[in-house]
């Protein structure tokens, strides 16, 4: 009874370790085939004793001594494979002493026992081994037949047959087993597929969970950045206000500290956000003409003061700086990619360093040219083995060079995504203690210069500058107002103040102004709401007033916003009131020209 009970927690276990259905099957079916075959097999050995058929109870003892091994294997030392093995094994060598010791050769049992080790061989073992076991107690019986004229071409069951005890309980427990097989095999595929099923169910619940989870993700660093911009761009500002105000030396120098935070800050935050939008392909490429030269001069010049602060000579070279070269593009992203690249390479160059930006035309067609660009510096390089890792998100070389340069490591990732973008590679070749060059190429459609057209003499009365502009700022934000006012003072600005997009709305309509400066994100009416009312009205020289937004969303929030099409122009916080100069003296034109 001891054993009894051993033996089922032995079989419990087994298939507590097989949590596959497919693998639970297998113990299931090797288990029920060995123990009814040892069964069966034992009683006719008895049977076959108290006859006198000694032959039939020796070799059939082998078989049940090697069953009986199989089990003991598979319990003790779990090796169900080799248990599987000895399992056929013995069942090939009954049909073949069967063939081999008896004038009978083949009857139904042995048709039996045949489909038994066809079945629980490819059940059991797999489909190579069962190739070989099918083979093994297929081919003797053909070859038997072959040899024997098939038995007159007649498979029979005799009387005799029919009534030996042992033919017939032969003959029912081997088609037990054959079912017992079948049955085990296709409930482990029903389960395998209903597992399979609730599998497909949680995957898809996990997927709608990750995608709702990246969707407040990037609601929420939409929301962070508009939150960080816009104290930021309070700071920015008033730094600025403050510089040109004839600051002394240490207040120079304390604004120098304060700009350079503030800024790196700007960078980190605009980094993070772009990486966001980029995993979820929210940035797409806009294409506009531009002037390329204009572009690497303004770049160059953005970046001298830096350079000239740890003494770096950095320099331009152009192939085309002779004819100013005009093409269609996204100028904001290529700038994007430079302005990483350039502040890479003076970062980590050491004072006395050079550092090189190299554009070439490496082919040039009437509407085509493909361009090279190149940086290159004389930095502190990078191992071969970490030339792969400075590419991967929040990682850099090392860890040192975190702790003594700084930075998320997201500058490069970016870089290579929009490189990527422009249906480009990003290529480095680097060496320690030498210096570094990144380089990519960018095929470009070449865009027609903008000749501005000879226009008559304004009429009288016109705008000529923007002190003569009628500005309405729409903004909810005291610091904001603040700092605005002083930047428009200090060009003579006539303007007026709204303090939410209703309010704003209800002021256009008196038709006094040349150009609102709207906020977005405001109470009671937001500004596109405010912009839509606006275009809406029925007054065309009101519904055409030109409007340019003052937001702290990032350019691709703007972008993908259906009221995008209301605005004339935006400028995301903080911006320089250089550009916020350059953007009234855009408007001073259009209206100059009417």
């Amino acid at each position: 009874m001891n054993i009894i009970i051993r033996l089922r927690e032995k079989y419990a276990a087994l298939l507590r370790d097989k949590q596959i259905p497919l693998m639970q099957s297998r113990i299931r079916i090797l288990t029920f085939g060995l123990i009814l075959m040892i069964a069966l097999l034992s009683i006719i050995i008895l049977k076959s004793m108290i006859r006198g058929d000694y032959k039939t109870s020796a070799r059939l003892l082998i078989s049940v001594s090697a069953m009986c091994c199989g089990l003991y294997l598979m319990f003790e030392k779990n090796n169900w494979k080799l248990a599987g093995h000895l399992f056929l094994l013995s069942l090939c060598s009954v049909i073949w002493t069967n063939i081999a010791m008896y004038t009978f050769g083949i009857n139904l049992v042995s048709l039996q026992i045949t489909l038994i080790i066809i079945s629980a061989s490819f059940y059991i073992l797999g489909k190579n081994w069962g190739i070989v076991y099918s083979f093994a107690s297929v081919i003797p019986i053909i070859l038997h037949l072959l040899l024997t004229s098939g038995q007159n071409g007649k498979m029979t069951v005799t009387p005799l047959q029919l009534n030996n005890s042992s033919f017939m309980l032969a003959l029912i427990v081997n088609f037990g087993i054959l079912i017992t097989m079948h049955y085990e095999f296709f409930k482990s595929f029903f389960k395998s597929n209903s597992k399979e099923r609730e599998l497909n169910t949680q995957l898809q619940s996990a997927l709608k969970e990750a995608q709702e989870a990246t969707k407040l993700r990037a609601d929420f660093l939409s929301s962070m950045s508009h939150e960080l911009r816009t104290p930021l761009h309070a700071v920015i500002g008033l730094i600025n206000i403050l510089s040109v105000e004839n600051p002394r030396k240490d207040q120079e120098e304390n604004l120098a500290v304060l700009r350079f935070s503030a800024e790196n800050l700007l960078a980190l935050i605009s980094d993070t956000l772009d990486f966001s939008k980029m995993n979820e392909d929210q940035i797409t490429l806009n294409k506009s003409s531009f002037n390329l030269s204009m572009l690497l001069q303004n770049i160059l010049a953005s970046f001298r003061p830096k350079a000239e602060q740890k003494k770096i000579d950095i320099q331009l070279n152009i192939d085309f700086e002779n004819a100013p070269l005009h093409i269609m593009g996204d100028q904001t992203r290529l700038a994007q990619i430079l302005n990483n690249l350039i502040s890479n390479a003076l970062k980590f160059t050491d004072n006395g360093g050079q550092v090189e930006i190299l554009v070439a035309t490496k082919n040039q067609t009437a509407k085509h040219i493909l361009l090279h660009f190149a940086i290159k510096d004389t930095g502190i390089g990078i191992p071969k083995n970490k030339q792969e890792i400075i590419f991967e998100p929040f990682l850099q070389a090392n860890n040192n060079i975190t702790k003594r340069y700084g930075g998320t490591g997201l500058g490069l990732a970016i870089v290579k995504r929009l490189i990527g973008l422009h249906l480009s590679k990003l290529i480095l070749e680097s060496e320690e203690h030498v210096g570094s060059v990144f380089s990519f190429e960018i095929k470009y459609e070449i865009a027609v210069p903008v000749v501005p057209l000879e226009t008559e003499q304004p009429v009288t009365g016109t705008i000529s500058t923007i002190s003569n502009l009628n500005i309405l700022i729409a903004e909810d934000n005291i610091i904001n107002i603040m700092l605005l006012k002083k930047i428009l003072d200090q060009w003579n600005c006539n303007y007026s103040l709204s303090k939410d997009g209703k309010e704003a709305l209800d002021m256009v309509k008196t038709g006094g102004f040349d150009v609102v400066l709207m906020d977005i994100h405001m109470p009671i009416m937001d500004g596109f709401e405010a912009s839509r009312h606006i275009r809406e009205l029925p007054d065309v020289n009101m519904s055409k007033i030109k409007i340019i937004a003052l937001t702290a969303s990032s350019d691709v929030d703007i972008q993908q916003s259906f009221s995008y099409t209301y605005l004339d122009d935006y400028l995301t916080k903080p911006f320089s009131s250089q550009l916020l100069k350059e953007k009234l003296e855009g408007v001073v034109q259009q209206l100059s020209g009417k």
